[in-house]
C-alpha cells in the first residue's frame, strides 16, 4: 500500500466519523443531565423491565439486544439502563458508553436510545418500531447476565 493510499483511506475515516458524529448531534437532543435514580422501595412506577428482541444502530452506536433495567425517571419518562455498554464505534478503533433506551411518560410507545456524553444525557435516534417488550417478572439469574 502507498502512502498516497494510506493517506486517502485515513482522511476517509476521518470523514466518516466526522459525518457520523454531526449527524447524531443533529439528530439528537438533550435530555435531563442528571435523572433522578429509581430506589426499589418506592414500588411500581414503571415496568421494572424492558426487553429488545434485536439489536439497534443509530449512526455509530450500537444498541444490544436484551434486558434493559429500569434505573432512572425524570419528569418526561424512564430510563432503563442497557445490561452491557452501548458500543461506538469511531475511526479505527471502538468505545464502550453508558447508556440505555428511554420511554416516553406521555407516550410509552415513544422509545429513544440515549447515551451519557460529556456528564449529561443525550437522547438518540427512533426505537419505536422496534421490536421490544415492558414486563415487571423477575428475570432468572442465568437470563439476567
Amino acid at each position: 500500500m502507498t502512502s498516497d493510499e494510506i493517506r486517502q483511506r485515513m482522511l476517509k475515516s476521518i470523514q466518516i466519523f466526522l459525518l457520523s458524529t454531526s449527524y447524531l448531534l443533529l439528530c439528537s437532543c438533550a435530555g435531563s443531565s442528571h435523572p433522578r435514580l429509581v430506589t426499589p422501595s418506592e414500588g411500581p412506577i414503571a415496568p421494572r423491565y424492558l426487553e429488545l428482541y434485536s439489536a439497534k444502530q443509530v449512526a455509530t452506536l450500537h444498541f444490544p439486544a436484551g434486558v434493559y433495567t429500569l434505573s432512572a425517571v425524570d419528569k418526561i419518562g424512564y430510563y432503563y439502563r442497557a445490561p452491557r455498554k452501548i458500543g461506538e464505534h469511531a475511526g479505527a478503533g471502538s468505545l464502550g458508553r453508558e447508556g440505555g433506551i428511554f420511554v416516553s411518560k406521555r407516550d410509552p410507545q415513544k422509545l429513544r436510545g440515549y447515551v451519557y456524553r460529556a456528564g449529561t444525557i443525550t437522547h438518540v435516534g427512533n426505537f419505536s418500531r422496534t421490536k421490544h417488550r415492558l414486563f415487571d417478572q423477575d428475570i432468572p439469574a442465568e437470563f439476567s447476565r
